[in-house]
């Protein structure tokens, strides 16, 4: 039963002595199968919680409420180091034979704890913009419509990055965006009385040469004049790109992350359905790489994962992703290009990580990767078809010899 679970799993006995346990728990923890089984329960949990944690386990056996995943309790895992880990556990009673036992599916939890921490990193940034701006350290100007005489506060020119003798002007604000961003600022601010109430974002670069975020709000005063609000919300930017990056990024290779493949999937392929451009699915897998681990350790495992998505991203192009779906399976999307193509990039990336040697400390150990390669169908009813036939090529392909690459079109 805990085998066939794609997450960690430990089975518990009253005692709360750890009966059975599959690889993946291993894995979690740092440790191996047959250190976790006969071993106490409290090994896994971080010494200030183990009297709590007991307790509850205890009331569990008597009084079973079974919990899923995602209910927004908070946990932290020991690991074979003594180091901790955030998890989040689905906890369900078992009866085998007259014995009762608790199963504990337990998955890493770290992505939702960098999120959390980011969050309130990026809402700590938006509590000091708001003390900023109610000790009234912001930029504003105000234009009479009658007159387009305009003035600004002193504060202007440091903001946004403009000269302090500069004459206050809708168009010295213009030329102080980025090229880029500019007509979007100017078609805004083409009639200031009918953009009341509207807000904006654009860059400008500081007179250090830095890149800088302001948003406006324009605000009616008056029948005939307006009012412009600007502060620098960079920090703001910089911490909400995190939150997004780290969202779809994985930790350990830097890759995108299954969440952001399956939303480049769908998207290409609702382009290949309005437009028929299609794009190649590439699936790859380390062959025999649970032998790494257990003869070289997980940390020469996470070497050679790390030092791998380097080199695949050597050899893509800037339209083409990488993704690391889970464990040592990956994927490569390319759009708009040809079977030959991705089967050329395949073979490229497959020579490339053939070729290398991958150290830790004074140890040296060589892998090779197993390819499968699809493309959309017109047949196909689902983005996911086209991965499945990837996916069954890469099964050929170690199935077969390893170390090579199957197409399924």
């Amino acid at each position: 039963m805990i085998s066939s679970s794609p997450d960690g799993a430990i089975l518990i006995n009253r005692s709360q002595t750890i009966v059975a346990a599959n690889q993946k728990a291993a894995d979690l923890f740092a440790t191996r199968i047959e250190s976790l089984e006969g071993a106490p329960l409290g090994t896994l949990i971080p010494e200030d919680s183990v009297p709590g944690h007991h307790e509850y386990v205890a009331n569990f056996f008597d009084h079973p409420k079974p919990r899923s995943m995602g209910t927004g309790a908070r946990f932290t895992g020991r690991l074979s180091d003594g180091s901790v880990l955030p998890v989040d556990i689905m906890l369900n009673q078992i009866k085998i034979g007259s014995t009762l036992y608790a199963m504990a599916v337990i998955r890493d939890d770290s992505e939702r704890a960098t999120i959390e921490s980011v969050k309130k990193q990026l809402e700590a940034a938006n509590m000091r913009l708001m003390k900023a701006q109610e000790a009234g350290g912001l930029a504003w100007w105000e234009m009479n419509l009658n007159t387009n005489q305009m003035v600004w506060s002193d504060t202007m020119p440091r903001i946004v990055g403009i000269n302090d003798d500069a004459s206050p002007s809708l168009n010295a604000l213009s030329q102080s965006c980025l090229p880029e961003d500019r007509s979007l600022f100017d078609a805004i601010h083409q009639n200031p009385s009918s953009s009341a109430g509207r807000t904006t974002t654009f860059r400008v670069r500081d007179s250090h040469g830095a890149i800088r975020w302001m948003e406006e709000t324009i605000h009616a005063e008056a029948e005939d004049v307006v009012l412009g609000v600007i502060r620098d919300v960079s920090d703001q930017k910089a911490l909400e790109e995190k939150l997004r990056s780290e969202s779809v990024t994985d930790d350990l290779t830097r890759l995108f992350n299954r969440k952001k493949f399956n939303q480049d999937l769908k998207r290409y392929y609702a382009e290949f359905v309005r437009s028929k451009r299609n794009a190649s699915v590439i699936m790859y897998d380390f062959d025999h790489f649970k032998n790494v681990n257990d003869l070289y350790g997980h940390a020469m495992g996470d070497q050679v994962l790390s030092r791998a998505a380097q080199l695949v991203t050597q050899q893509l192009r800037p339209s083409d992703h990488a993704y690391r779906l889970g464990g040592e399976e990956f994927a490569i999307l390319l759009s708009g290009s040809s079977t030959e193509d991705a089967r050329i990039l395949a073979d490229r990336v497959r020579r490339t990580i053939e070729t290398a040697r991958f150290a830790l400390g004074d140890a040296k150990v060589s892998v090779t990767v197993s390819f499968g390669i699809a493309k959309f169908r017109s047949s196909d009813q689902h983005y996911e078809d086209a991965l499945n036939r990837a996916d069954n090529a890469l099964y050929q392909s170690k199935a077969n010899v390893r170390n090579t690459i199957s197409i399924l079109e």
